[in-house]
Protein backbone atom coordinates (compact mmCIF):
# COMPACT_ATOMS: atom_id res chain seq x y z
CA UNK A 1 0.00 0.00 0.00
CA UNK A 2 1.72 3.43 -1.37
CA UNK A 3 1.39 6.50 0.38
CA UNK A 4 -1.68 8.51 -1.60
CA UNK A 5 -0.89 12.27 -2.36
CA UNK A 6 -3.80 14.77 -2.34
CA UNK A 7 -5.06 14.97 -5.45
CA UNK A 8 -4.97 10.59 -5.29
CA UNK A 9 -7.18 11.28 -2.22
CA UNK A 10 -9.70 13.34 -4.14
CA UNK A 11 -9.93 10.78 -6.95
CA UNK A 12 -9.84 7.60 -4.84
CA UNK A 13 -13.10 8.88 -2.48
CA UNK A 14 -14.22 12.53 -3.82
CA UNK A 15 -15.24 12.20 -7.56
CA UNK A 16 -18.00 14.29 -6.94
CA UNK A 17 -15.95 17.08 -6.77
CA UNK A 18 -15.55 20.07 -8.79
CA UNK A 19 -12.74 20.67 -11.35
CA UNK A 20 -11.54 23.04 -9.69
CA UNK A 21 -11.26 21.36 -6.78
CA UNK A 22 -10.30 18.04 -8.06
CA UNK A 23 -7.82 20.37 -9.89
CA UNK A 24 -6.36 21.90 -6.73
CA UNK A 25 -2.52 21.25 -5.86
CA UNK A 26 -1.83 23.51 -3.55
CA UNK A 27 0.12 23.14 -0.49
CA UNK A 28 -2.56 23.96 2.06
CA UNK A 29 -6.27 23.29 1.33
CA UNK A 30 -9.40 23.83 3.48
CA UNK A 31 -12.74 23.18 3.18
CA UNK A 32 -15.95 22.47 4.73
CA UNK A 33 -16.47 18.96 5.87
CA UNK A 34 -19.86 19.04 4.67
CA UNK A 35 -19.53 19.88 1.05
CA UNK A 36 -15.80 17.82 0.49
CA UNK A 37 -16.71 14.93 2.36
CA UNK A 38 -20.59 14.54 1.80
CA UNK A 39 -20.61 11.76 -1.21
CA UNK A 40 -17.57 10.24 0.39
CA UNK A 41 -17.37 6.26 -0.93
CA UNK A 42 -17.88 4.03 2.49
CA UNK A 43 -16.44 2.36 3.78
CA UNK A 44 -13.33 3.66 2.50
CA UNK A 45 -10.19 1.01 2.39
CA UNK A 46 -7.43 2.02 4.59
CA UNK A 47 -5.03 4.40 3.01
CA UNK A 48 -1.78 6.43 3.91
CA UNK A 49 -1.24 9.65 2.86
CA UNK A 50 1.54 12.05 1.85
CA UNK A 51 -0.02 14.94 3.91
CA UNK A 52 -1.47 15.91 6.97
CA UNK A 53 -4.65 16.78 7.28
CA UNK A 54 -6.86 17.87 10.25
CA UNK A 55 -10.66 17.52 10.36
CA UNK A 56 -12.63 20.07 13.02
CA UNK A 57 -16.30 18.96 13.73
CA UNK A 58 -18.56 21.77 14.29
CA UNK A 59 -21.84 19.76 14.17
CA UNK A 60 -22.70 16.07 13.82
CA UNK A 61 -19.82 13.30 13.65
CA UNK A 62 -17.48 11.54 12.05
CA UNK A 63 -16.00 7.69 13.07
CA UNK A 64 -12.58 7.41 11.80
CA UNK A 65 -10.03 4.59 11.89
CA UNK A 66 -5.88 5.44 13.06
CA UNK A 67 -3.68 3.36 13.99
CA UNK A 68 -5.69 0.72 15.11
CA UNK A 69 -8.02 2.39 17.17
CA UNK A 70 -11.92 4.51 15.87
CA UNK A 71 -12.82 7.37 17.25
CA UNK A 72 -15.58 9.04 17.17
CA UNK A 73 -15.15 13.24 16.26
CA UNK A 74 -18.19 15.04 17.65
CA UNK A 75 -18.96 19.01 17.96
CA UNK A 76 -16.33 21.04 19.33
CA UNK A 77 -13.68 18.08 18.35
CA UNK A 78 -10.90 17.52 15.99
CA UNK A 79 -8.89 14.36 14.53
CA UNK A 80 -5.46 14.80 13.68
CA UNK A 81 -4.18 12.59 10.86
CA UNK A 82 -0.93 12.45 10.47
CA UNK A 83 1.42 11.95 7.23
CA UNK A 84 2.02 8.74 6.65
CA UNK A 85 -0.63 6.96 9.85
CA UNK A 86 -2.91 4.24 7.92
CA UNK A 87 -6.49 5.82 8.11
CA UNK A 88 -10.16 5.43 7.01
CA UNK A 89 -13.35 7.04 7.60
CA UNK A 90 -15.65 4.64 8.90
CA UNK A 91 -18.90 6.96 9.54
CA UNK A 92 -19.99 10.38 9.33
CA UNK A 93 -23.89 11.47 10.29
CA UNK A 94 -25.75 12.86 7.72
CA UNK A 95 -26.33 16.44 9.78
CA UNK A 96 -22.29 16.66 9.31
CA UNK A 97 -20.54 20.39 9.82
CA UNK A 98 -16.97 21.64 9.92
CA UNK A 99 -13.53 22.32 8.27
CA UNK A 100 -11.32 19.83 6.43
CA UNK A 101 -7.92 21.57 6.42
CA UNK A 102 -4.69 19.89 4.44
CA UNK A 103 -1.63 20.94 4.61
CA UNK A 104 2.48 19.65 3.04
CA UNK A 105 5.14 19.38 5.58
CA UNK A 106 7.26 21.32 3.87
CA UNK A 107 4.92 24.17 3.70
CA UNK A 108 6.44 25.06 7.44
CA UNK A 109 9.55 26.67 7.34
CA UNK A 110 13.10 25.07 8.57
CA UNK A 111 13.56 27.20 11.52
CA UNK A 112 10.13 26.43 12.92
CA UNK A 113 9.91 23.18 11.83
CA UNK A 114 11.94 20.83 14.13
CA UNK A 115 9.84 22.25 17.43
CA UNK A 116 6.78 21.63 15.79
CA UNK A 117 7.68 18.17 14.42
CA UNK A 118 8.25 16.57 18.00
CA UNK A 119 5.21 18.50 19.00
CA UNK A 120 2.89 16.91 16.72
CA UNK A 121 5.10 13.83 17.68
CA UNK A 122 4.26 13.41 20.93
CA UNK A 123 0.45 15.14 20.58
CA UNK A 124 -2.83 13.14 20.51
CA UNK A 125 -4.61 12.65 17.40
CA UNK A 126 -8.29 13.14 18.95
CA UNK A 127 -8.70 16.29 20.68
CA UNK A 128 -11.80 18.26 22.52
CA UNK A 129 -11.91 21.78 22.56
CA UNK A 130 -13.27 23.90 25.52
CA UNK A 131 -15.60 26.66 24.27
CA UNK A 132 -12.78 29.64 23.96
CA UNK A 133 -10.49 27.56 22.42
CA UNK A 134 -13.09 26.14 19.81
CA UNK A 135 -14.67 29.70 19.17
CA UNK A 136 -10.88 30.87 18.40
CA UNK A 137 -10.12 27.97 15.98
CA UNK A 138 -13.31 27.92 14.34
CA UNK A 139 -13.04 31.89 13.80
CA UNK A 140 -9.11 31.83 12.39
CA UNK A 141 -10.38 28.57 10.11
CA UNK A 142 -13.44 31.27 8.99
CA UNK A 143 -10.72 34.05 8.06
CA UNK A 144 -8.45 31.78 6.22
CA UNK A 145 -11.05 30.07 4.39
CA UNK A 146 -11.78 33.28 3.63
CA UNK A 147 -8.19 34.52 2.43
CA UNK A 148 -7.98 31.41 0.15
CA UNK A 149 -10.57 32.30 -1.89
CA UNK A 150 -10.01 35.71 -2.01
CA UNK A 151 -6.59 34.17 -3.46
CA UNK A 152 -8.29 32.01 -5.99
CA UNK A 153 -6.90 29.12 -3.37
CA UNK A 154 -3.39 29.93 -4.13
CA UNK A 155 -1.16 30.33 -1.06
CA UNK A 156 0.04 33.09 0.23
CA UNK A 157 2.12 34.30 2.92
CA UNK A 158 -1.26 34.98 5.19
CA UNK A 159 -2.71 31.74 4.79
CA UNK A 160 0.92 30.11 5.78
CA UNK A 161 0.78 32.24 9.14
CA UNK A 162 -3.19 30.98 9.43
CA UNK A 163 -1.94 27.77 9.72
CA UNK A 164 0.75 28.31 11.96
CA UNK A 165 -1.22 29.49 14.04
CA UNK A 166 -4.20 27.10 14.07
CA UNK A 167 -1.32 24.44 14.52
CA UNK A 168 -0.04 26.58 17.28
CA UNK A 169 -3.13 26.84 18.91
CA UNK A 170 -4.35 22.85 18.72
CA UNK A 171 -0.96 22.43 20.59
CA UNK A 172 -1.37 24.54 23.28
CA UNK A 173 -4.11 22.53 24.34
CA UNK A 174 -1.97 20.08 25.49
CA UNK A 175 0.74 21.73 26.84
CA UNK A 176 0.88 20.07 30.12
CA UNK A 177 2.19 16.86 28.46
CA UNK A 178 3.86 18.63 25.65
CA UNK A 179 7.61 19.62 26.56
CA UNK A 180 8.19 23.30 25.79
CA UNK A 181 11.80 21.89 24.31
CA UNK A 182 12.93 19.86 22.33
CA UNK A 183 15.20 17.25 23.65
CA UNK A 184 17.73 14.49 21.95
CA UNK A 185 15.67 11.36 22.63
CA UNK A 186 12.35 13.13 21.19
CA UNK A 187 14.13 14.52 18.12
CA UNK A 188 15.52 10.91 18.13
CA UNK A 189 12.21 9.00 18.32
CA UNK A 190 10.75 11.29 15.65
CA UNK A 191 13.33 10.37 13.50
CA UNK A 192 13.56 6.86 13.67
CA UNK A 193 9.56 7.20 13.24
CA UNK A 194 10.01 8.71 10.13
CA UNK A 195 12.42 5.94 8.82
CA UNK A 196 10.29 3.75 9.91
CA UNK A 197 7.25 4.57 7.84
CA UNK A 198 9.48 4.55 4.93
CA UNK A 199 11.36 1.42 5.12
CA UNK A 200 9.54 -1.07 7.62
CA UNK A 201 9.14 -3.55 5.07
CA UNK A 202 12.17 -4.46 3.75
CA UNK A 203 14.17 -3.42 7.13
CA UNK A 204 12.93 -5.28 10.22
CA UNK A 205 15.85 -5.10 12.93
CA UNK A 206 16.58 -2.09 14.83
CA UNK A 207 20.08 -1.97 14.10
CA UNK A 208 19.52 -0.72 10.61
CA UNK A 209 17.86 2.24 12.37
CA UNK A 210 20.41 2.78 14.97
CA UNK A 211 22.87 2.95 11.86
CA UNK A 212 21.27 5.51 9.80
CA UNK A 213 20.91 7.54 13.20
CA UNK A 214 24.79 7.17 13.88
CA UNK A 215 23.49 5.66 17.83
CA UNK A 216 23.80 2.01 19.40
CA UNK A 217 20.78 0.12 19.31
CA UNK A 218 20.53 0.23 22.99
CA UNK A 219 21.17 3.89 22.91
CA UNK A 220 18.12 4.13 20.48
CA UNK A 221 16.25 1.62 22.58
CA UNK A 222 16.06 4.06 25.70
CA UNK A 223 15.14 6.86 24.03
CA UNK A 224 12.28 5.58 22.17
CA UNK A 225 11.21 3.34 24.92
CA UNK A 226 11.23 7.22 27.19
CA UNK A 227 9.77 8.91 25.13
CA UNK A 228 6.79 6.81 23.41
CA UNK A 229 6.60 3.75 26.00
CA UNK A 230 7.21 1.62 23.26
CA UNK A 231 10.47 -0.26 22.22
CA UNK A 232 12.04 0.41 18.48
CA UNK A 233 11.31 -3.35 17.79
CA UNK A 234 7.77 -3.07 19.23
CA UNK A 235 7.11 -0.17 16.73
CA UNK A 236 8.46 -2.00 13.44
CA UNK A 237 6.30 -4.63 14.34
CA UNK A 238 2.61 -3.06 15.17
CA UNK A 239 3.91 -0.90 11.79
CA UNK A 240 4.29 -3.91 9.86
CA UNK A 241 0.76 -5.51 10.82
CA UNK A 242 -1.28 -2.07 10.84
CA UNK A 243 0.04 -2.02 7.33
CA UNK A 244 -0.80 -6.11 6.58
CA UNK A 245 -4.18 -5.19 7.84
CA UNK A 246 -5.05 -2.77 5.13
CA UNK A 247 -3.95 -5.41 2.65
CA UNK A 248 -6.27 -8.09 4.24
CA UNK A 249 -9.28 -5.49 2.71
CA UNK A 250 -8.14 -6.69 -0.84
CA UNK A 251 -8.22 -9.77 -2.15
CA UNK A 252 -4.89 -10.95 -2.02
CA UNK A 253 -3.55 -14.49 -0.46
CA UNK A 254 -2.25 -13.97 2.96
CA UNK A 255 1.15 -15.83 1.70
CA UNK A 256 1.11 -12.92 -1.06
CA UNK A 257 0.88 -9.69 1.67
CA UNK A 258 3.18 -11.98 3.87
CA UNK A 259 5.78 -12.21 0.69
CA UNK A 260 5.23 -8.11 0.00
CA UNK A 261 5.85 -7.36 3.73
CA UNK A 262 9.07 -9.18 3.35
CA UNK A 263 8.34 -11.74 6.31
CA UNK A 264 10.31 -15.13 5.01
CA UNK A 265 7.26 -17.89 5.35
CA UNK A 266 4.06 -17.07 5.79
CA UNK A 267 3.94 -19.04 8.96
CA UNK A 268 5.84 -15.97 10.69
CA UNK A 269 3.67 -13.27 9.80
CA UNK A 270 1.23 -15.23 10.76
CA UNK A 271 1.95 -15.73 14.34
CA UNK A 272 3.28 -12.29 14.53
CA UNK A 273 0.32 -10.84 13.11
CA UNK A 274 -1.50 -13.05 16.27
CA UNK A 275 0.62 -11.55 18.77
CA UNK A 276 -0.35 -8.01 17.98
CA UNK A 277 -3.38 -8.31 17.00
CA UNK A 278 -5.16 -11.05 19.25
CA UNK A 279 -6.47 -12.99 16.08
CA UNK A 280 -4.85 -14.80 13.23
CA UNK A 281 -4.81 -12.85 9.16
CA UNK A 282 -7.40 -15.09 8.32
CA UNK A 283 -9.90 -14.84 11.03
CA UNK A 284 -9.22 -10.57 10.68
CA UNK A 285 -10.06 -10.96 6.98
CA UNK A 286 -13.34 -13.16 8.06
CA UNK A 287 -14.39 -10.84 9.94
CA UNK A 288 -13.97 -8.14 7.87
CA UNK A 289 -16.58 -10.02 5.18
CA UNK A 290 -18.67 -9.99 8.01
CA UNK A 291 -18.58 -6.32 8.80
CA UNK A 292 -19.66 -5.76 5.21
CA UNK A 293 -22.34 -7.88 5.21
CA UNK A 294 -23.60 -5.92 8.18
CA UNK A 295 -22.12 -2.46 6.53
CA UNK A 296 -19.60 -2.26 9.86
CA UNK A 297 -16.48 -2.17 9.16
CA UNK A 298 -14.16 -3.69 10.96
CA UNK A 299 -10.08 -3.00 11.32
Amino acid sequence: MEMISNSQYKELFLAHLSHQVLGNNEDIQLYRLEYYLKDILMPVIPYRTTFNFIMFVTKGSIKQYLENKEYVVNANEIIFIKQGTITATVEMSDDVEGFFLAYENHILSELELPKYKSSIFLMSPYLSLDAVTFQTVHQLLVLMEQEIFLNSLEINEIIVAMLHVVLLKLLNIDYKEIPSTTTRPMELSLQFKDLLFKHHIEEKKVTFYADKLFVTENYLNKCVKDITQKKPKQWINETDINYSKALLHSSKRISEIAFELNFQTASHFTQLFKKVAGITPKEYREQIWNSQSTKNPVF
